[in-house]
């Protein structure tokens, strides 16, 4: 029984579902949307709307000024450093989303059903994407790094 135990195990270990959270937070930021399965959607819905809360949490003490609040916006950056260790990133979720979204009480993101499944395990397929998908997030997100084709 796995009664009181919270999140999903994605027939993963623990290790591979850091990373593929890790990487699926990273897609999201970078495009803004991502096309995955619909229990990956979930599974990590709830790891990026909270690290969502910590960027606008970290942009108002950023705007906000004084002593105490500088303190405070450190403490929320190294805290989202934790978890998205790209520099890069980190800013852009300080910068850009957190402003973005600084309206909204929450549910920063959302998850649409795909009509067609898979086609390797006709597993049902989701859009994760945000909600105020601003023109901006695309414009200021890094260049992904990959083993593409060097020029």
């Amino acid at each position: 029984m796995r009664h009181r135990v919270a999140g999903r195990k994605l027939t993963r270990d623990s290790q591979h579902r850091i990373a593929l959270r890790r990487n699926l937070v990273r897609a999201l930021l970078i495009n803004g949307r991502i096309t995955t399965t619909l229990a990956k959607a979930k599974a990590v819905r709830p790891y990026v709307e909270k690290l969502v809360t910590r960027a606008k949490k970290a942009a108002e003490l950023k705007d906000a000024g004084g002593e105490n609040s500088r303190a405070d916006y450190v403490h929320q950056v190294r805290l989202l450093a934790r978890e998205v260790p790209d520099r890069k990133l980190l800013s852009l979720l300080v910068d850009v989303v957190g402003p973005m979204v600084k309206d909204r009480p929450g549910g920063y993101t959302r998850i649409l059903r795909d009509a067609r499944n898979s086609l390797g395990d006709n597993a049902p397929r989701a859009i994760f994407e945000f909600v105020d998908r601003a023109e901006e997030l695309d414009d200021e997100a890094p260049e992904p790094e990959g083993k593409g084709k060097k020029k």
